[in-house]
């Protein structure tokens, strides 16, 4: 099934006529336009709702101050269903979806409002917990049965009523019961999603929460590539679409090694710019985790690095998005880029971003001592490429390398069998004596063996190079053990 489209005109992500807003005190005062709630015919004019503040406020939950302030709103939000403040719930949802609104750090207002809702905060629910959630929802939509917000709250708390049947475990390992559980509930979702369309309820968090059926039911490639699509559609802005189809191109879903990431790629460039930069950001985002998980691999690491820039450029800083990012600068080996990351974090470390704590600590504490080495490292290397290019240096480079084949022989000889290419940076005195020798990966054992002799030269004083055309001067040198070939770059 499908959702009609909004005219063109609504989905633009300016948005310059869709909102009214004035202030009355701190509270925003926000028209509801039709096309986001239920549909009006198309022979009538769209019927304005009646003007109300909310009486919520989120000024309290400060992203950029507060690691755990997203957690806080989705309680706070999940207090007032607690409460049966259904008005002020529905209130407080079409504001956010009319308004845009998003947290510093661009997370949108609106979906972590259907994460507060989605199961029985705060904690690990119990039976008796969802039977409650259950029943506070069905409360909602009878009290309020043109509730936007409320048929899709009960499609998501199905989605993870289902799951929690089903368990976390590998499919395999699940019982019969569990499987029917979860089947059951996650059709029941789809069932009350479809009637929610029926009756002309339109959200972006309904194509959101048509996904998780979707990677529930195990769609077809195809089918959950033809939702992303309509969503996209829909709400172009809309990040959480791409995250989720992400996550299902997993090789534990339905992808193969390296498809989000591509993915990622093929979305960002179609929207282009700083925007597609950002998207392509918040996608590694869902995908990254202080895991052994192998997928964040195949991002790259400068895209990022602009992605997550041009997001603080645009939204503002978040702590939750500067955890994410030194995650990331962590499992790509940059601590220069790193380092101003975890200085800012301090000790304000995100659970669900870095697992453990220790983790974390661990992390920081080598990117705080490494990163000043190889801020040094990327500056040798940035003169040897220069001096690779110099006509002294193209002539230098040929006797260089004689030399150096020969002094490297002993270390080559010690690991036969050994083929990893591996390079060196290496400063020549101007006498020919060894004055510095580093890797900025971690070496081989013939690269171990080749640091352990330049530092031993170095201490004996010797002389083993030709002079270099000007004092410490740099090299790049790569050596192939399975070759004995050495060759300057």
């Amino acid at each position: 099934m499908s959702l009609p489209n909004c005219p063109s005109i609504f989905r633009s992500q300016s948005f310059p006529i869709l909102t009214v807003a004035t202030r009355i005190g701190s509270l925003a005062v926000l028209t509801f336009i039709c096309s986001w709630g239920v549909s009006a015919r198309a022979t009538e004019k769209p019927v304005q709702p009646p003007v109300k503040a909310c009486e919520f406020s989120d000024t309290e939950f400060d992203t950029t101050t507060d690691v755990h302030a997203l957690d806080e709103y989705r309680d706070a939000v999940a207090t007032l269903l607690k409460q049966e403040k259904f008005e002020e719930l529905d209130c407080l949802a079409n504001a956010a979806r009319s308004a845009r609104t998003r947290f510093p750090g661009g997370g949108w207002k609106l979906r972590n409002i259907y994460i507060g809702l989605e199961s029985p905060r705060p904690g690990h629910p119990t039976q008796e917990d969802w039977k409650h959630h259950f029943e506070l929802i069905e409360q909602w939509r009878a009290k309020n049965p043109n509730s936007i917000i409320a048929p899709i709250v009960l499609a998501e708390s199905y989605v993870g009523y289902g799951w929690d049947a089903r368990g976390t475990g590998y499919s395999d390992n699940l019982s019969e019961s569990g499987w029917k559980l979860f089947g059951d509930r996650v059709a029941k979702a789809k069932q009350i999603l479809d009637e929610a369309a029926a009756d002309g309820v339109k959200c972006p968090d309904w194509y959101v929460a048509m996904q998780q059926v979707a990677q529930g039911q195990s769609w077809e490639l195809a089918d959950a590539e033809a939702l992303l699509h309509k969503a996209v559609a829909f709400e172009p802005a809309y990040q959480y679409y791409y995250r989720v189809y992400a996550d299902y191109l997993l090789p534990k879903w339905s992808g193969e090694q390296g498809d989000a990431a591509r993915f990622a790629e093929k979305a960002a460039n179609q929207v282009g710019g700083e925007a597609g930069d950002i998207l392509y950001f918040q996608i590694a985002d869902a995908i990254v985790c202080g895991c052994q998980d192998p997928e964040f691999s195949h991002f790259s690491w400068p895209r990022l690095q602009k992605g997550h820039a041009a997001l603080e450029k645009k939204y503002g800083v978040s702590l939750r998005n500067l955890n994410a990012f030194a995650l990331m600068a962590s499992k790509s080996n940059d601590w220069v880029a790193g380092e101003p990351a975890f200085k800012q974090i301090g000790d304000s470390w995100d659970k669900d971003v870095w697992i453990t704590q220790d983790f974390f600590n661990q992390e920081k504490e080598i990117a705080l001592q490494t990163a000043p080495l190889q801020a040094r490292t990327r500056v040798a290397r940035k003169e040897a490429e220069e001096n690779a290019v110099s006509p002294q240096g193209v002539a230098y480079r040929v006797d260089f390398e004689r030399e150096f084949a020969s002094y490297a022989q002993a270390c080559i000889q010690q690991a036969p069998g050994e083929n990893q290419k591996f390079e060196l940076l290496v400063r020549v005195g101007k006498d020919g004596s060894v004055e510095d020798g580093r890797t900025e990966q971690m070496p081989p054992p013939v690269g171990f063996c080749l640091l352990r002799a330049l530092r031993d030269s170095k201490v004996k004083k010797e002389t083993p190079f030709p002079l270099p055309p000007h004092d410490s001067y740099w090299l790049i040198v790569e050596i192939d053990p399975a070759t004995i070939a050495v060759s300057v770059k």
